[in-house]
C-alpha cells in the first residue's frame, strides 16, 4: 500500500499515455521548417498543455530543444532542476505582484523574464540594486495582440534605460501573433511589418547576444520569414495544428491518449431515463457502461448525449448527462464488452471521433482547451 500513500492524489486507472517517440518526432518536423541557426523553444506552460510538465520536460531532454517557455515563475521553479541549465523564459510579464523573493530567485536561477512597462523596470532595479544579481529580460513589443506588450515608443525608452542598469541585461526582443492560425494572414503580416520597423529602427539585429523571436506554433508552420533567432512552439509540439490544416507542410502526431476503465455494466430497459435531468431515454433495451471520469477530471459537461468514446475499434456514444466523476456509455453494440476493459476517452488520432479536434468542435472551442482541462490527478504514463 506504500505507493497509494505517496501518490494518493493520482488515480492510476485514469491513464494519459504520453508517447515520447511522437513528441520528439514532432519537434524534429517543426525544426525542419526552420533555418539551421534558429533555436527551438518548447512551450510547456499549463502543465505542458495538459500532458504533464515533468513528464514532457524529461522527454524533451532527449530531443533538440534549446530553451523552454512557461507562463509563471512557479512553473519555472518546478522545472529548473530538469532542464539541464537550458534557458527558461517566463512569459508572464514582471509586475509589482511579483515578490522580492521571486525577482531575486529569477536572477539567481538565470530565469529570463519579460518586461513590458517602465514601472516594472524600476521595480526590478529597486530590488536588485546593490546586489551582484543580474536579471536577463526580454522586451515584449506590442504589434497588434493588444494584451501585455509595450508600445514601440515606450520600448525605445526601455532599451536606453536597460543600458544604464547594472543589474539588468537585455536577452531578447519579441512579439506575439494574434491571427497566425487563421487562413487570412494579412494581419499577421502587418504585425511582422511593425516588428521589423522596431527592430530596424533600433538596430536590434546587430546585437549578437539579443534573441529575436515572434513565431508561435502557427507562425512556425505558416510564416517562415518570422522565424528570426528562435521559434516558440506549444500546441504543434504536442501534435496539433492550431486549426485543422488540409495540407500541412509537416505531419504532426498527437502525443497523448486518455483512457479510463469500465467499472460497471448494467441493463437499462427501453423507456427508463439515464442520468441527471432525464436527458436521455432509450427507445430500446440497452447495455450501459459506467466510466469513472467526468467534468471534475476535465471531461466537459457539454459532451452529454453528444460525444463518443472508443472501446477497441468500436465506438460507444455518451448517453445522459456527464456527471462530476462518471460518464455513461451505450455499449449495446460492442461485442464481448466487459468490466475492467479500457475505454479511449481522448484519442491520439486526428480522425478519431474522440480526437481533441472532434471534442473541441462539440464544445465550440479549440483543442488547447480540451487538452489543458485534463486534471493533474490523471496518471501520466510515459511510453
Amino acid at each position: 500500500m506504500k505507493v497509494y500513500r505517496t501518490q494518493h492524489y493520482i488515480r492510476p486507472d485514469l491513464q494519459a499515455h504520453i508517447h515520447s517517440k511522437d513528441l520528439l518526432e514532432n519537434v524534429r518536423n517543426l525544426r525542419s521548417l526552420c533555418p539551421a541557426h534558429t533555436k527551438f523553444c518548447a512551450v510547456v506552460k499549463a502543465n505542458a498543455y495538459g500532458h504533464g510538465i515533468t513528464e514532457i520536460v524529461n522527454i524533451l531532454q532527449k530531443g533538440s530543444v534549446d530553451a523552454y517557455a512557461v507562463a509563471t515563475f512557479y512553473e519555472a521553479l518546478h522545472i529548473v532542476s530538469l532542464t539541464k541549465k537550458k534557458p527558461i523564459l517566463i512569459l508572464e510579464p514582471i509586475s509589482p505582484v511579483w515578490s522580492v523573493e521571486q525577482i531575486r530567485i529569477s536572477a539567481r536561477e538565470g530565469f529570463e523574464c519579460v518586461l513590458s512597462s517602465t514601472e516594472s523596470l524600476h521595480y526590478v532595479t529597486s530590488i536588485l540594486s546593490g546586489t551582484s544579481l543580474i536579471l536577463r529580460v526580454h522586451l515584449k513589443i506590442e504589434t497588434g495582440m493588444g494584451r501585455c506588450g509595450v508600445d514601440p515608443a515606450t520600448a525605445a525608452s526601455l532599451l536606453e534605460a536597460i543600458e544604464d542598469c547594472e543589474n539588468i541585461r537585455l536577452a531578447g526582443v519579441f512579439t506575439h501573433f494574434a491571427t497566425a492560425d487563421e487562413d487570412d494572414l494579412s494581419y499577421a503580416e502587418e504585425q511582422i511589418n511593425r516588428f521589423e520597423q522596431f527592430l530596424n529602427t533600433h538596430r536590434i539585429k546587430e546585437r549578437r547576444k539579443v534573441t529575436i523571436h515572434a513565431a508561435n506554433s502557427a507562425g512556425t508552420i505558416k510564416l517562415p520569414h518570422a522565424h528570426y533567432d528562435m521559434v516558440r512552439c506549444g500546441i504543434a509540439m504536442y501534435g496539433y495544428y492550431s486549426r485543422r490544416m488540409a495540407n500541412p507542410p509537416v505531419p504532426l502526431k498527437p502525443v497523448l491518449q486518455l483512457q479510463a476503465p469500465i467499472t460497471q455494466l448494467h441493463r437499462i430497459p427501453a423507456g427508463h431515463s439515464v442520468s441527471y435531468g432525464r436527458s436521455f431515454i432509450p427507445t430500446r433495451d440497452i447495455l450501459a457502461a459506467i466510466v469513472p471520469l467526468g467534468y471534475a477530471d476535465g471531461y466537459r459537461r457539454c459532451f452529454s448525449n453528444r460525444a463518443q468514446m472508443k472501446i477497441g475499434p468500436y465506438v460507444a456514444p455518451v448517453i445522459g448527462r456527464v456527471c462530476m466523476d462518471q460518464v455513461i456509455l451505450d455499449v449495446t453494440d460492442v461485442p464481448a464488452v466487459q468490466a475492467g476493459q479500457m475505454v479511449t476517452v481522448l484519442d491520439n488520432d486526428h480522425n478519431s471521433p474522440c480526437s481533441a479536434y472532434a471534442l473541441a468542435d462539440l464544445a465550440e472551442t479549440i483543442c488547447y482547451e480540451i487538452l489543458t482541462f485534463i486534471h493533474a490527478h490523471v496518471n501520466r504514463i510515459v511510453h
